[in-house]
């Protein structure tokens, strides 16, 4: 069962994206989702190129990452001063796994709630690991798997008031 729900049902269809594109339609999803409260801010590097993915598996892996940010700002929103920014960058000389790439995309999710718990920082990724009540533990495997699908990785830095998540895909 778990291979199922973590296996993609489909191979990867690969075309050049704009991780932009990418970045506006999750942002329309969950502001749709939370439309009070949650302000997520652009900063976008307009020089980024196009980058060889699947945009839909793309669109899941923020999606997911994006919508648990959102879901751990939840007390903040009663107070109006949540926040999730979403950070593009070109990184340059990247390794990732043990292979050097010249240049990465870096995406950066931002937010400004309570941070991951240090009892499940270090297997926030792993299947059926989950902060909140009622989480299944999934989203961050599965954006994971996708973003190693398109050979990148995802990493975490969290400390109460700070949270993020940051996407490295190569570029070159």
């Amino acid at each position: 069962l778990m291979d199922r729900l973590l296996t993609p049902h489909r191979a990867p269809h690969v075309g050049p994206v704009n991780v932009h594109e990418v970045c506006e339609r999750v942002r329309s999803l969950i502001l749709a989702e939370f439309p009070e409260g949650v302000r997520i801010v652009r900063d976008f590097d307009a020089s980024l190129p196009d980058i060889h993915a699947d945009r839909e598996q793309l669109i899941q892996a923020l999606l997911n990452i994006v919508r648990n940010a959102a879901q751990a700002l939840e007390p903040r929103i009663a107070g109006g001063d949540a926040e999730i920014v979403l950070r593009t960058r070109v990184q340059r000389q990247v390794t990732i796994g043990k292979q050097r790439h010249r240049l990465a995309l870096q995406l950066h999710v931002i937010d400004n709630g309570p941070g991951v718990p240090d009892s499940i920082k270090e297997r926030v990724f792993f299947p059926l690991v989950s902060g909140r009540e009622g989480g299944n533990g999934l989203g961050l495997t599965l954006a994971q798997t996708f973003v190693q699908q398109h050979h990148g990785l995802i990493e975490l830095d969290s400390r109460p008031g700070q949270t993020e998540f940051r996407i490295l895909i190569p570029l070159a």
